[in-house]
């Protein structure tokens, strides 16, 4: 009776409802020790009470076999075959077992009978006999007492146990808090119970995209971070008058629920902003301080008519739309953002079909020497129209896809499409083409340009490849090191956008630029602002030493081009010269008889 296999299938059976890995450990523990008893069984005690016994000992055989054949399954538990399977050759073991045990019992009977006929014989040993029933007697009585207290500690520890796994089903395990489903129950209850003159709101606070970078910031920090602002926002929520409550949501954010009578309690925008203000200082952990700024969204019950949970939807919407903008600030939900979502969710969806359909396709924007007014070169960009929703500009499918990862080939299909187009212009013109940060960091990018070219057939020497500051900032060594690899190819390497974000005269002097475009933004304050057109002297004369040519960005009217060219800038591109247009375009205009070849008069 030492051997039963009720143990493992009790653990196999919980962990198939409740996942609870220690369930599954258990079993493969308790299954191995009841092997290794198996091995070692018949014992002598056991030959004593029914021989040998072929019969017996082929079954034990058959018990020993089959119970190889569950190790397997036991190390499988998380596929519902594998656990169904090793139930049912457990429950067979089990029964094999019950039958040996029945045959033991049995024979076991048998010799008592006998001995007790023996006992009988001797009459002198009637009281001995007595007494050793008496004694059994108490001693069942003691045991069963002992038996029943052991049933009530193992039905407390189980009770105990089941409240556990109720609160981690209900809770999140870094911050303590409640998680999404308890906080969409609550949130359920409260609107049932909400009165006429009351506001149910919701806010949803984003910290995903406001969080320190992950290669100063491990998990430990992060957990951290997380339990404290979690504190944080508890303390908060006391203050609060009314029904509150404050959960984790999916990712790295947090939800807040608060209920405001019209004549008292805080208004939903007052509610957020008191929130947000909490974050203007730096978040303390038992890991140091960090200063972040999260997104916030926020919903109440006047925008929905039926559903609670359109509440949350709305709040998320907000925090999506904050995100998304790169707002740091409080945003309220409005029913356009609905609409934005939906928009956003066709276009995502359609990306990735159209990127393989070849429907976004470069346009080219000319460039142009200011003071002869002829076109020496072409920047390519990516232009994308739509069955449906027509022209989607690159504002907007190009976050698009770099969040969801379809910027590498989007970035590859523009270049090569565009290295095969602009050889249908004089080969003296260039292309000038941007990559992604995800392109440079493809540990075969060197590769894959060496590979365009030679496909194309364009020239090394009429491709320009730009690359903005912020794409050098994520790995400067690393990209430098792939951007000499490219120009040992004989491609030319542009510093796109130079003026904007984080700009550094560094920037210049570390690596040999071929170009160096200047960010739009000068050509307009270059015009009224003495302090700009000293910067852009300034600039022009470190790329003169470099080495380096120098185009700016963003030239719109003469007089823009006329203060330019006194300041020395040779090369530009703007809407002055022409926006971007298709490859057709650009030869009617500048290369066809009737063409225009010069802009030097404008």
């Amino acid at each position: 009776m030492r051997f039963s296999t009720s143990e493992q299938e009790k653990l196999i059976a919980r962990y198939a409802a409740l996942q609870i890995h220690e369930d599954a450990k258990a079993a493969r523990q308790s299954y191995r020790e009841l092997l290794t008893a198996l091995a070692n069984w018949p014992s002598d005690n056991y030959r004593q009470v029914v021989g040998q016994s072929d019969y017996i000992e082929e079954k034990l055989g058959n018990i020993l076999k089959s119970s190889q054949r569950v190790l397997p399954y036991l190390d499988n538990l998380d596929d519902h075959t594998a656990t169904s399977n090793a139930l049912i050759i457990l429950q067979g073991i089990d029964s094999s077992l019950q039958q040996i045990n029945q045959m033991v019992t049995q024979e076991a009977v048998r010799q008592e009978d006998g001995a007790q006929a023996v006992f009988q014989m001797y009459q002198r040993a009637q009281t001995g006999l007595f007494l050793g029933f008496l004694l059994s007697g108490l001693g069942w009585i003691f045991f069963e007492n002992k038996r029943r207290k052991e049933q009530k500690l193992e039905a407390e520890t189980s009770l105990d146990r089941a409240e556990q796994l109720e609160h981690q089903l209900r809770h999140d395990s870094v911050t303590g808090l409640i998680n999404h489903r308890a906080f969409d129950e609550m949130l359920t209850s409260a609107w049932s119970g909400l009165l006429e003159d009351q506001t149910l709101s919701v806010l949803s606070i984003d910290l995903e995209t406001r969080l320190p970078a992950r290669n100063k910031f491990n998990q430990a920090t992060e957990d951290a971070l997380l339990a404290s602002t979690a504190d944080l926002l508890r303390h908060a929520v006391d203050q609060l008058e009314g029904v509150t409550c404050v959960a984790r949501s999916a990712g790295k954010g947090f939800l807040l629920m608060a209920v405001a009578d019209e004549e008292f309690g805080l208004t939903s925008p007052v509610v957020a902003n008191r929130i947000h203000d909490i974050f203007l200082r730096p978040v303390p952990t038992a890991l140091g301080s960090f200063l972040i700024s999260p997104a916030i969204g926020y919903a109440d019950s006047k925008t929905v008519e039926r559903d609670p949970s359109d509440i949350i939807r709305n709040a998320n919407l907000a925090v999506a739309n904050a995100v998304n903008h790169g707002r740091r600030r409080v945003v309220t939900y409005e029913a356009a953002m609905r609409t934005e979502m939906e928009r956003q969710t066709i276009v995502e969806n359609a990306l990735a079909r159209a990127i393989e359909a070849n429907e976004l396709l470069p346009h080219f924007q000319p460039q142009f020497n200011l003071k002869t007014g002829r076109i020496f070169g072409v920047e390519a960009l990516a232009r994308w129209y739509h069955s449906e929703l027509g022209w989607i500009s690159p504002s907007e499918f190009i976050p698009l896809a770099e969040r969801n990862g379809d910027i590498v080939s989007l970035g590859w299909k523009i270049l090569e499409t565009a290295c095969s187009e602009v050889q249908l212009l004089p080969n003296e013109l260039t292309v000038s083409v941007n990559l992604s940060v995800a392109q440079i960091l493809s540990d075969d990018v060197v590769a894959m340009m060496d590979e365009c070219l030679g496909r194309t057939g364009l020239p090394a020497s009429r491709l320009k490849l730009e690359v903005t500051e912020t794409t050098i900032m994520s790995d400067l060594k690393r990209i430098q090191t792939t951007l000499s690899e490219m120009r040992a190819l004989g491609v030319g390497i542009s510093l796109d956008d130079f003026g904007v974000g984080y700009s550094a005269l560094s920037y210049l002097t570390d690596f040999h630029w071929d170009e160096i475009k200047i960010d739009r933004s000068f050509a307009t304050k270059a015009v009224r602002d003495r302090k700009i057109r000293d910067i852009l002297k300034l600039v022009l004369g470190i790329a003169e030493t470099m080495g380096s040519d120098v185009l700016i960005e963003g030239i719109e009217t003469v007089e823009q081009r006329d203060v330019l060219v006194d300041l020395g800038c040779a090369n530009g591109q703007g809407y002055l010269f022409g926006g971007p247009m298709a490859i057709d375009d650009i030869t009617t205009l500048f290369f066809s008889e009737n063409g225009q070849r010069s802009f030097a008069g404008i």
